[in-house]
């Protein structure tokens, strides 16, 4: 796998982990009957926003062997694989984690390579 298939991978992983259902329940009860809108109220409706699907399990897959892959990188590495991935640009990482504007394309290369590495070994993390 080359760097360019990794990059898309994580960028992959990324959009299912913000899809990813948090499964949090938070208790809440309401006492107020449940009432079906009909369709003029749903579309006049100010604040609707529509709801991501939940991701395929084997968009899930995908991710957890990503993330898997992570433990072969130290937690600076990681940090900035996952900026990336979330479509942040280079001068916005630089500025996030206060490098040189050259500096994290180098250690993100060096990190994708890394990986790229110990998956052309045929090493899994466990």
């Amino acid at each position: 796998m080359d760097v360019n298939d990794l990059a898309k991978r994580y960028r992959e992983a990324w959009l299912v982990a913000r899809r990813v259902p948090s499964g949090m329940n938070l208790g809440h009860a309401s006492y107020w009957p449940e009432f079906n809108p009909n369709r003029w109220e749903v579309y006049h409706s100010e604040d609707a926003r529509i709801k991501p699907a939940p991701p395929s399990a084997d968009a899930v897959d995908r991710m957890v062997e990503c993330m898997r892959w992570l433990r072969w990188l130290s937690e600076e590495e990681r940090e900035l694989l996952w900026l990336r991935a979330s479509g942040m640009s280079w001068r916005s990482i630089a500025e996030e984690m206060g490098l040189n504007r050259k500096t994290p394309f180098a250690r993100w290369s060096r990190a994708m390579s890394k990986i790229g590495i110990h998956l052309a070994r045929g090493r899994i993390p466990e």
